[in-house]
This record gives structure tokens, C-alpha cells and sequence, in this order.
């Protein structure tokens, strides 16, 4: 069971790569007939890298008339999606051929495109010739080919994703909605920087439209003074020399005009450590970059502008002692002047930020270098909010050190959403516990902590017997019910401090982290209370299902330390004894 999870997800990762490819492929298909329509391309030079593309495309593709809807072409991938010919379909309108004869939205597609340049449906029956259909999703749209205007359908085989199950999906698509509704531009590139996909607010910032952007190297927007500083930086990222990395950049817009923005750049990697892909997190701060600068060249009267600006500013002198806030600073900690100067506004940063703050201000100081740094300060309410400060240092007017000026920005909302990311990919949807993923991330860690301390733990592998029994017989949601009841029994036995997680299907893991009694008394203990529980639920009037749990439990001893998959294995063993001991009694087999 453990390797069929293993599968899944595996299939998951290989699935997210092709929409990867093919994005990028498809976007370049609407390059190539850009670019000959706008003659950046011979004739011959375009028609040969469109039909290239067009018949290696593994998606299928539909050419039709924009004018009468008969089909003018179509692509080998269609054919053999549909298990037609290609006699079957030319020349004949594509609403009333075999394929599309079931789906109404082929003839809205052909109608919209009159006034808009793409339109997209998902989940649509395909007929095929022998009767039955398949789930596709189709991207059409409006492309002018040698001078005539035609109609693209791109139509994408979608079973394997279907089959895959809903549940899959569901933190995929609250994604969608967090990546579209940012307040923040948002651009996901894969290791090689190129961009898959960006948000519409991306698109404000930088004046392209996401076709523009698909399939082109993120340094291509960036100005050129920033530009390999930030490829450095993207390089480190992939090495695994940084976790992610934030800068203040600058960007060139589609009409020349540069924008700065805030970048803040992750990387998501698979299960093996492998970049998958990357989020570039970019906050236009031109109006703040500008105000600021407009400070800083304009000396006397630099102070009554910070005073204005709406982002808090602090100044310190040579000896790093701190002698101006600006209001916005004071609006923001709820403190008087005469409280925050020299170090005594510290008192308002997190203790767990103090000392990484002060270090990276002292080291900076030292050799009269910019920083940036990222900590929690306390408002005036009593909250503590996520701020990057900016500090650049500053001169006299006879050019001598004379301290530092520190912008901050509140990054509270981004904090928020890589924390809203971070649990989508480590919690199971349906029952809210973690899932496979995050389960074995926090268990190698109190593996780790238990070889250091000497200190053991229990670990109970679990299966829920005749799920798939309930589910075939019962329908899915009583399933999903049996398996909500399983999670809850687990929280209402163990402590918050146990780690508890759902390994995928029908299988649940807990690791006891304190030991408080006899390992085989505790053992027992925890099995007596999961008949209980079960027994007191199976009790309850009007219920359709008996709820069975199978269990096995494993002491890990530090003295004799192991692998986290072989400790599983064991405890996984154990259960199936106990699982197989029970099948046995219920057949009234010795």
C-alpha cells in the first residue's frame, strides 16, 4: 500500500511537468503564428515551424474556418485521441462532426471568438469512434495564418487527472484562486526561468499580457542593471545555497518605463529534492522607491518628506544608535520619540528576530554596506507583524559616514500566503490531519531528536478496514465519513504534541513523542482505547457502516537505530498480523 501512494503522487509530479511543457509548447505555437502575421517571420520560415509544431503537438489540435466553422486541418494527436480519420472530418463544420456532436460549448467557442481572442473549457465528453468518451479540456483561440483568420482548438486528454480523484485536486484549486485574487504580482517559472504562468496582477504591473510573458526567461523583464544579480541569486536557489531570497528590483515595463518591485523568490522541489518550479512574488513599489529617493538626493529637507511617507522609516547615527522615527513609525508601534531612541525601540522586535536583527546590523555597519533584513515588530495593538527593512547607509555632506536611514514594509499578507502554501502541500484535505508528505518531514525529525537524546517513541501504523467495501457498497461520502471518524478517534486518544498523519487511502500513522509508563502497558493502553472509541461509535443508533480499525505498534530504541522506512515497515507488518489474525476469527478459521 505504501508504494501504491508512492505511485500516485509520483504520477502527480509527472502530470504538473507536462502541463509545464505543454504550456510552453502551446504558447510558442501562438508565437509562431504571431510572428508571421506581424512578418517577423518569412512565409516559409513560419509555415515550416508551425506545421513542426503543429504535428508534434501531443495535444489535439482543430483548425476551422473563423468564418463558416468547417474543419481545415487537423493534427495526429486528435486523430488518435478520437480514433478517427481524417477524410471523417475535413471540410465538414465542427459541431456536427462525430467528436464534438455532444458538446454545446463548440458552437458557443466558435461564436465568442468573434469578439475575444481565447476562450477555455474544462471537463468536456469527447465521443469517441468506438462509442465511448473521454473527459478534455479545450483552449481555443482566434490566430491569422497567411493572411486568413482561423480558429485553434487545442483539446487535452484529462482522464488520467480524472482518475486521479478529486481529492488530489482540491488544494490545487484553492491555489488557483490565492494565485488569480493576489494583491501582489505572481509569476511561476520552472528551473530553467522560464515563465509558466502569471497573474492578472503581474500583467498590471509590468503592461504584458500573460501570452506575452508564457514561455520567455523572467530576465527578460528585468532591468539590466538588476538583471544578474537576480539570475545569481535564482542560481543559488536551485544549488540549494538559499531557501529563497528577496530583493528591491527593478523591471521594465512593455511601453519602457521602469517599475520597482519587491521580489520575493521560493522553490518548490519534489520529493527527491529535485526544482520543480519557482514563485516570483513581485510588490510594485514604485511610488515608495521613488519617494525615497527623491529623501535621499534632496538632503535639506529630507526629514519632513520621511516624515510624510506612509512606510515606516527609522535613522541611525555613526554608533548605530538609533535618533528619528518618522510618524509612520510612531502610528505604527503605538510608542513615543523619546521611547524608541537609541536601541530601546528593539524592545518592540519579536524575541526570536532580536539577535539575527542586530547581527545582521552590526556586520553591515562594519563595512558600511546595504541590508536587508526580515523580523517581527509589535504594533500598537499588542501584534506582532512581519516587516523587511531596507537600511543603505549615509554620508555628510563632506562625504564622512554618518549613519544609516531603514525603510520597512509590512509583508504580513506574503508571510500569510507561503504559510496558506506551505500547508496546503502538508495537510490532508479531507480530514485535516497531515498528509503522507508532511507526516514523514516531521517524523525524520524526531528520529533525528530521539538518536541525539536517547530518547524513544511508539509508533502506530493503522489501517480502516473494508473502505473500499464501504465505498462500493455505501457510495464514496460514507467512505469519507469512515475515515473523518478514524481521524477524529486518533485526536481524541493522543496528545497535540503527537505527531498524526494520514498516509493516503485507507492507512493512518501516529507517533507517541512521551513515554510516561511500561512500553507493552502503554502499547496496550493505546489499543484498549481505540476498541473503545470504536466500539462506543458502532454503538450509535442509525449508523450504515461498523467502523474497523486494524493496528500495529512499533518502539523505536535508540540504541539500535534504524532507517524512518524500515521503522515503518516493521510497524506496517505488525499490523497486517494483527489484521490477517482478525480475518481469521471472523471466518471462525483456528
Amino acid at each position: 500500500k505504501e508504494g501504491c501512494v508512492e505511485n500516485r503522487e509520483k504520477t502527480r509530479e509527472q502530470l504538473i511537468a507536462e502541463v509545464k511543457t505543454l504550456r510552453s509548447r502551446f504558447a510558442e505555437l501562438e508565437r509562431a503564428a504571431d510572428n508571421y502575421a506581424r512578418g517577423h517571420t518569412t512565409p516559409s520560415e513560419s509555415g515550416q515551424r508551425y506545421r513542426q509544431l503543429f504535428e508534434s503537438f501531443r495535444d489535439g489540435i482543430v483548425l476551422v474556418e473563423a468564418g463558416t466553422g468547417h474543419i481545415m486541418d487537423v493534427n495526429p494527436s486528435f486523430l488518435a485521441m478520437a480514433g478517427c480519420t481524417r477524410d471523417e472530418l475535413m471540410g465538414r463544420k465542427v459541431w456536427q462532426t462525430d467528436p464534438f456532436r455532444n458538446i454545446d460549448a463548440i458552437q458557443v467557442i466558435f461564436k465568442e471568438l468573434k469578439n475575444q481572442d481565447s476562450i477555455y473549457y474544462d471537463d468536456l465528453p469527447l465521443d469517441m469512434k468506438n462509442g465511448s468518451h473521454i473527459p478534455v479540456e479545450i483552449m481555443a483561440s482566434a490566430l491569422t495564418i497567411e493572411g486568413k483568420k482561423i480558429l485553434q482548438y487545442a483539446v487535452r486528454d484529462i482522464s488520467k487527472r480524472k482518475a486521479m480523484g478529486d481529492e488530489l485536486w482540491k488544494p490545487e484549486s484553492r491555489f488557483r484562486v490565492l494565485f488569480q485574487k493576489a494583491a501582489i504580482g505572481i509569476a511561476i517559472v520552472d528551473a530553467t526561468g522560464n515563465i509558466i504562468e502569471c497573474n492578472p496582477e503581474l500583467e498590471k504591473m509590468l503592461g504584458f499580457n500573460e501570452k506575452e510573458m508564457t514561455g520567455r526567461n523572467f530576465a527578460a523583464f528585468t532591468h539590466e542593471d538588476d538583471r544578474q544579480s537576480d539570475i545569481a541569486r535564482f542560481e543559488e536557489l536551485l544549488t540549494q545555497k538559499r531557501d529563497k531570497y528577496q530583493m528591491a528590483i527593478r523591471c521594465r515595463r512593455k511601453d519602457g518605463t521602469v517599475v520597482w518591485g519587491l521580489l520575493v523568490v521560493s522553490i518548490i522541489r519534489n520529493s527527491s529534492g529535485k526544482p520543480l518550479y519557482a514563485f516570483r512574488q513581485n510588490e510594485d513599489i514604485t511610488d515608495r522607491k521613488q519617494a525615497e529617493e527623491t529623501v535621499i538626493k534632496s538632503r535639506e529637507f529630507y526629514l519632513a518628506l520621511i516624515d510624510e511617507l506612509p512606510n515606516p522609516i527609522r535613522r541611525s547615527d555613526a554608533d548605530a544608535q538609533s535618533d528619528y522615527f518618522n510618524k509612520a513609525w510612531l502610528e505604527f508601534t503605538g510608542r513615543s520619540i523619546s521611547q524608541e531612541l537609541g536601541d530601546a525601540w528593539i524592545e518592540g522586535v519579536h524575541t526570536e528576530d532580536r539577535d539575527r536583527l542586530i547581527k545582521t546590523q552590526t556586520d553591515s555597519f562594519e563595512h558600511r554596506a546595504p541590508y536587508e533584513v526580515e523580523y517581527r515588530l509589535r504594533n500598537r495593538r499588542g501584534e506582532y507583524r512581519w516587516m523587511v527593512e531596507y537600511g543603505r547607509p549615509i554620508k555628510d555632506i563632506d562625504g564622512s559616514f554618518s549613519g544609516y536611514i531603514s525603510s520597512c514594509y509590512d509583508v504580513q499578507d506574503r508571510k500569510t500566503f507561503e504559510e496558506t502554501l506551505h500547508s496546503l502541500s502538508t495537510t490532508d484535505d479531507l480530514t485535516g490531519l497531515l498528509n503522507r508528505r508532511g507526516f514523514f518531514s516531521l517524523a525524520q525529525q524526531q528520529l533525528k531528536m530521539a538518536n541525539r537524546t536517547k530518547i524513544g517513541f511508539l509508533l502506530l501504523y493503522m489501517d480502516l478496514d473494508g473502505l473500499k467495501k464501504i465505498n462500493d457498497t455505501l457510495g464514496h461520502p460514507e467512505g469519507d465519513q469512515a475515515l473523518v471518524e478514524t481521524a477524529s478517534i486518533l485526536r481524541e486518544i493522543f496528545r497535540e504534541s503527537d505527531i498524526i498523519g494520514r498516509l493516503g487511502g485507507d492507512e493512518f500513522a501516529v507517533l507517541a513523542l512521551e513515554r510516561t509508563r511500561d512500553v507493552e502497558e502503554e502499547e496496550q493502553a493505546i489499543l484498549k482505547r481505540i476498541q473503545e472509541s470504536v466500539e462506543a461509535r458502532n454503538a450509535q443508533p442509525g449508523r450504515r457502516f461498523t467502523l474497523s480499525l486494524s493496528a500495529g505498534i512499533n518502539t523505536y530504541d535508540p540504541e539500535r537505530p534504524c532507517s524512518l522506512d524500515e521503522f515503518i515497515s516493521r510497524a506496517d507488518s505488525i499490523m497486517y498480523k494483527e489484521k490477517k489474525s482478525k480475518y481469521r476469527t471472523q471466518k471462525g478459521e483456528p
